[in-house]
């Protein structure tokens, strides 16, 4: 086998841009790992909000215009937050309309309803085969870590199955090793995870596909004339197991992006009432004269304007908390097949 049949791990962290190598770089390469995909949406929400109240204080105190500049006339801040209340509705209107079309499907006539039953139970089935049961877990969570186990027997097994040349032997045995070592990492992951959580489906998203079907295809194609009948059943098999896992993940992914649209879309509604609220109010109340005085160095003003700015920009850093996420979870998996985006491999 050549060098590109190597698996390449194709995970989420992929489709990040990786700065250059050192300290710096690895650091801000762990910090947009951590702001895209590891934290609690609420949190990067949190930190968005403190970094923008600081970075208005900070800018408001030792900009190029003076406190005193900026607050003196009292229109510019007041005018600025009433901009920002159409910001808040432009932002929650247009989300609202995504989210109703990205959950469109569940509004269908009952034909659509029933193809979607139908397209269900039938990867149901397909599943059971793999499986070996009678009727597979209701839990999705569960579904995929039975899958992934199911993928790892039979990987042991290929191992036993398929034997020839000590090539053919050690390229099966090197496959079938990765693909076990791979699939215990993600039965671990998805022990405690719950379906719904992001740690759920990171896990699976985790899980090289597209280089492990390549290389049981390239298998069974260089050393076709050594494989018996059984052999080469065994391999088919494998790679219907590989793609049908796929199948299951991107349908499961699709369900997962879906539910995060919809707690998106309720976070939304959360934040965008009060911040509407809290815009207002400030916009209305807001004098040069009021709040007099400083508080640690800062002008009292600064601190009021600063806090009315940011609570109005809650709900942008609520869209900029999950959409992030969830573009990167899709950017994953663009391709079902495997291909790999982004790819600089060159193959012979």
């Amino acid at each position: 086998m050549t060098g590109a049949d190597i698996d390449s791990p194709t995970e989420i962290t992929d489709t990040i841009e990786k700065p250059d190598r050192g300290p710096v770089g690895e650091a801000l390469f762990d910090f947009k790992r951590w702001f895209l995909i590891d934290a609690n949406r609420w949190l990067v929400v949190g930190v968005l909000a403190v970094g923008t109240f600081g970075l208005t204080v900070l800018v408001g105190t030792f900009g190029p215009v003076s406190v005193q500049q900026f607050l003196a006339k009292g229109i510019s801040p007041a005018a600025a937050l009433v901009e920002l209340l159409k910001t808040i509705v432009s932002v929650t209107t247009i989300v609202l309309s995504i989210n109703q079309l990205v959950l469109s499907p569940e509004l269908g006539p009952v034909s659509d309803q029933r193809e979607r039953l139908d397209d269900t139970m039938k990867l149901r089935r397909q599943s059971e085969g793999l499986l070996d049961e009678t009727v597979s877990p209701l839990s999705p969570g569960q579904y995929l870590d039975d899958l992934v186990s199911a993928l790892r027997d039979r990987a042991r097994s290929l191992e036993e199955d398929v034997t020839g040349s000590p090539e053919l032997e050690s390229d099966v045995a090197t496959f079938s090793r990765k693909l076990v070592a791979d699939a215990e990492n993600v039965n671990a992951e998805l022990q405690d995870a719950k379906f719904g959580d992001f740690e759920a489906v990171a896990a699976v998203m985790d899980f090289d596909t597209s280089g492990k079907i390549r290389r049981l295809r390239r298998i069974r194609k260089e050393y076709s004339e050594q494989l018996d009948g059984d052999e080469t059943e065994a391999l088919v098999e494998m790679i219907n197991a590989l793609e049908l896992f796929v199948t299951a993940r991107g349908y499961l992914k699709t369900t997962y992006i879906r539910t995060e649209f919809i707690n998106f879309s309720r976070a939304l509604l959360y934040v965008g009432l009060p911040s509407l609220l809290v815009a207002f109010w400030a916009s209305q109340m807001y004098d040069p004269t009021i709040f007099p005085g400083e508080t640690l160095g800062v002008e009292n003003r600064l601190w009021f304007v600063s806090a009315a700015a940011t609570t109005a920009l809650v709900p942008f850093a609520t869209l900029i908390s999950y959409i992030s996420r969830l573009a990167t979870v899709s950017q994953s998996t663009l391709f079902i097949g495997p291909f790999v985006a982004g790819s600089e491999h060159h193959e012979e």
